[in-house]
């Protein structure tokens, strides 16, 4: 059973990486139509990096000092997470099938108006290297990052 307090942490943590997530996903599936997937997720994950470590810090651990060691374990914490991050997206990429999500209306006149399509892997992907990530990122800041120093 875990602590109230890790229980609203976690709560918290949940709601800026949901939000970290959209800003990741965007920026990836915006620029993977222009740049390698591998370069996209990087920007991707770089932008949402920076909102989650302002939010995580303020509002989930409560850190009002800038405390240039936090910034240094976090930075350290994500680059292990974005390796891993990119690395799992690339994996499953690789091994998921190049699926298509297509979206038509069908007049009675058979004139077909297309509506909505997307790539299948590209999403389930990311969702994957979001779930590894996550996991690495919440252990490392509650156990690392954001612990209280010693007095």
């Amino acid at each position: 059973m875990i602590s109230s307090k890790t229980y609203i942490a976690l709560t918290k943590f949940g709601i800026v990486g949901g939000l970290s997530f959209v800003i990741d996903i965007s920026v990836y599936y915006f620029l993977s139509q222009f740049l390698p997937t591998s370069i996209a997720k990087s920007i991707g994950i770089l932008v949402a990096t920076y909102v989650n470590f302002q939010l995580n810090k303020f509002w989930t651990w409560g850190k009002k000092d800038n405390d240039k060691g936090t910034l240094v374990k976090y930075l350290a914490l994500y680059a292990v997470s974005g390796i891993t991050n990119v690395g799992t997206n690339e994996l499953l990429l690789h091994y998921l099938p190049n699926a298509e999500f297509s979206m038509n209306l069908i007049f009675p006149s058979n004139e077909i108006k297309h509506l909505l399509s997307f790539k299948v892997d590209k999403i389930a992907a990311v969702l994957g290297a979001t779930l590894m990530g996550m996991v690495i990122n919440f252990l490392g800041q509650k156990l690392w990052v954001f612990t209280e120093k010693d007095k």
